[in-house]
């Protein structure tokens, strides 16, 4: 994958978890106009296990993030394949 290709995909999925954690938990989840609308919205956004999983997704996604900055790092070369960070020979 291209160098710049992936570090935009690890900065979208370190965004996308970070909000996929926290939206759940701040007032907007529950003053906003589908809940106000429909009450099995409301009943179904306002379940701690709904939040929970969708919190769940976004701790998913900023290890994604990790994990492909991991490889990325390794690609670059800026550790080397077999674990030794002493210098290349």
């Amino acid at each position: 994958m291209n160098r710049w290709l992936a570090v935009i995909y690890i900065l979208f999925c370190f965004e996308m978890g970070v909000f996929l954690f926290m939206l759940p938990w701040v007032p907007f989840w529950s003053r906003n106009f589908f809940v106000g609308r429909f009450g099995w919205v409301s009943a179904i956004a306002m379940d701690d296990f709904v939040r929970g999983a969708i919190s769940g997704i976004g701790v998913a996604d900023i290890y994604l993030a990790l994990e492909e900055l991991w490889r990325l790092r390794r690609w670059l070369g800026v550790v080397r394949a077999d674990g030794a960070n002493g210098p290349k020979r």
